[in-house]
């Protein structure tokens, strides 16, 4: 696996994703049909508090593998020892889906992971990232980004976001939410 690190953030290529596109992207897929039975009239990316994509992908090997992957690459780039959860969902696009100006607070650190993006780069007020097949994105989860198309689509654009958290930041999102629990988190 290729890593870059720069700007306080890393890009790994994964070469899992990159040898297996074409079934991550049937996969990914599949993971929104079933994402269509839990959640009828809800975008698989706004209800990201309400799952999270490894269990939506559960019996899949390749996603496990992926599991594996990202859970080294968070606890490499995190660089602590003490106890971690992520919430990870699926974002599948039309050209005029892509996501505009946010970022994401309440974590540690935020990520994205490239199935299919399509001629999109993905632009932080600091930096920019061409957005490449099996590309995992790590950084801080504060940094504003966007998302823009350089070309049409051929196919859906899919990327698998993630966040992740240390306990301290969910106990601050506990006390402010309290029950209202997001069930996307994971213990890594």
């Amino acid at each position: 696996m290729k890593i870059v690190v720069k700007n306080n953030y890393k890009l790994h290529q994964s070469k899992l994703i990159t040898n297996n596109s074409e079934l991550f992207y049937k996969e990914c897929l599949d993971s929104i049909k079933r994402h269509k039975i839990l959640f009828p009239h809800q975008s698989s990316t706004w209800s990201y508090t309400k799952y999270n994509i490894f269990a939506l992908t559960a019996g899949s090997i390749i996603f496990y593998n992926l599991f594996l992957e990202l859970k080294n690459i968070i606890h490499d780039y995190c660089k602590t020892k003490e106890p971690l959860w992520f919430q990870s969902w699926i974002n599948v696009h039309e050209e005029d889906e892509v996501l505009n100006w946010h970022s994401h607070f309440d974590s540690i650190a935020h990520g994205y992971i490239s199935i299919n993006p399509e001629k999109t780069k993905t632009v932080f007020l600091e930096y920019e990232i061409n957005n490449k097949i099996g590309q995992i994105y790590i950084g801080k989860s504060d940094k504003k980004h966007k998302v823009v198309v350089l070309d049409g689509f051929k196919k859906k654009r899919i990327t698998i976001a993630f966040d992740v958290v240390d306990l301290k930041t969910f106990k601050k999102i506990k006390k402010r939410d309290g029950n209202n629990i997001n069930l996307g988190f994971f213990p890594i």
